[in-house]
């Protein structure tokens, strides 16, 4: 009876520690080079929470951040902040977004639509993306090729993906 008890808890705690393994679980960023998905670096965040993509504009060299809700495996734009409006700049609001001007910056907030996926390239000379996440920020460039391609999303992964990814630094 003994050995019969022992096998079954062997049995359960296999299956258990399979599925942390390998059951997606855990909600991350993905950033992803492309084109070959050769590598994925995770960045651990919760659902429903905001981040920030924040760049040096190629043409007015000013800052940009662009602010996106992380829901379910969208990404849904919340605001956007600049400091010039010419090329490359929206000059005022969409339909149902708010446009302001506080403090030299230009503001547009409640902005519509979702994407699956944000696709940049890695600036090589002044762009300095990063991701702002809670206090931390993540200069991309340290951790991936300047010029690369990448490919931002949000998605659930394993335990094992996580593992087999790396994790932004």
């Amino acid at each position: 009876m003994k050995k019969w008890i022992v096998a079954v808890l062997t049995v359960l705690a296999v299956g258990i520690l399979l599925a942390w393994i390998f059951i997606p679980c855990r909600y991350v960023l993905t950033v992803t080079t492309m084109p070959g998905e050769e590598r994925v670096y995770f960045l651990p965040v919760s659902e429903n929470d905001h981040f920030q993509l924040q760049f040096i504009h190629s043409v007015h060299l000013s800052r940009v951040v662009e602010e996106y809700e992380m829901k379910g495996r969208s990404l849904k734009p919340v605001r956007l902040i600049y400091e010039d409006t010419a090329i490359g700049m929206p000059s005022n609001a969409g339909e149902g977004e708010s446009f302001e001007m506080k403090n030299g910056k230009y503001y547009i907030t409640n902005l519509q639509g979702s994407h699956s996926s944000l696709d940049l390239n890695i600036g090589q000379v002044k762009a300095e993306h990063t991701i702002n996440y809670h206090d931390n920020s993540y200069l991309l460039k340290d951790s991936i090729e300047a010029g690369s391609w990448v490919r931002i999303a949000p998605a659930y992964v394993s335990n094992l993906e996580v593992w087999r990814g790396v994790k932004l630094q």
